[in-house]
């Protein structure tokens, strides 16, 4: 991965988003890419209108490219000076925030789109809408979303999780994060959630799914690591925890177990807090 985006709105948590971004970007040697879309009114609840005052818009302008300037010199400043030293890119337009983010990242070729996840619902609203969830829908490109809180540390292993019922939708997805675990020498590891003691047949599937990444992609720093879990949160942030889990990576699938874990009881939705980023792929 050669170019990162980072999709910013200047709230309380996009600093502390950047700052990892760009410690990351150092890992992997890549450009960076700093991000802000300047909304329209219509995504500003009770605006009442579409069209903007040129002397408006041109103060928005000039104060997003000053933020943008500052977050550039924050994110140097926080950097390992001892590292690879990134290029930083600031890009801005008017419009949707999922437009422009998609549009820009195809335009960059981004290989990855970061924004912040925060805690006030499953993932978090970003910016005034909830555009965090959009992005996980819409999402042209893997998507990276960083908690409150997580620190930056090396990634040496990222954890995959899945609940098997889509192997073969897995094994396309699991592209980028081979490509991810494999530019950092990270250790992946395939991650299964059961709570049905007597059901083994998972076992045959996830050794399967194993295999797969090593014929398909030729990377053989893979393990498996199941836990015994009524609550798939529950179970996830045991194994983040215990295994040491850097990064946690699932594939989003219509009415799977993505859609489950986010979607579902408010004992699932704890997984919101997790303490580690959680990267989105299709």
């Amino acid at each position: 991965m050669k170019t990162l985006m980072i999709a910013t709105d200047f709230s309380a948590n996009s600093s502390h988003v950047a700052n990892y971004a760009y410690r990351l970007a150092q890992a992997l040697e890549a450009k960076l890419l700093l991000c802000h879309t300047l909304n329209v009114p219509a995504e500003v609840p009770q605006s009442g209108t579409v069209a903007w005052p040129e002397a408006v818009y041109d103060d928005i302008d000039r104060d997003s490219k000053l933020q943008l300037s500052k977050m550039k010199e924050d994110m140097i400043v926080t950097g390992n000076i001892d590292s690879y030293k990134p290029e930083i890119l600031c890009i801005q337009g008017p419009g949707f925030v999922t437009d422009v983010v998609n549009t820009e990242a195809d335009r960059y070729k981004a290989d990855l789109i970061i924004v912040g996840a925060h805690s006030n619902d499953h993932l978090g609203t970003w910016m005034v809408g909830n555009h965090s969830r959009k992005m996980i829908e819409s999402a042209v490109r893997p998507l990276l979303l960083v908690p409150i809180g997580a620190k930056f540390q090396p990634i040496m292993r990222i954890g995959f999780a899945t609940d098997l019922k889509h192997i073969n939708n897995d094994l396309d997805a699991l592209k980028n994060v081979v490509l991810l675990a494999r530019s950092l020498s990270a250790e992946l590891i395939l991650a299964h959630i059961h709570w049905d003691v007597d059901d083994q047949d998972y076992r045959l599937v996830i050794d399967a799914l194993k295999d797969g990444i090593m014929t398909k992609y030729g990377y053989e720093k893979v393990s498996v690591r199941t836990v015994n879990s009524k609550h798939v949160a529950n179970g996830l942030n045991w194994l983040i925890a215990h295994a040491h889990i850097n990064l946690l990576a699932m594939a989003h699938h219509q009415h799977g177990f993505f859609d489950q874990l986010f979607h579902g009881s408010r004992t699932q939705q704890s997984a919101g807090h997790m303490p580690v980023p959680l990267l989105v792929v299709k």
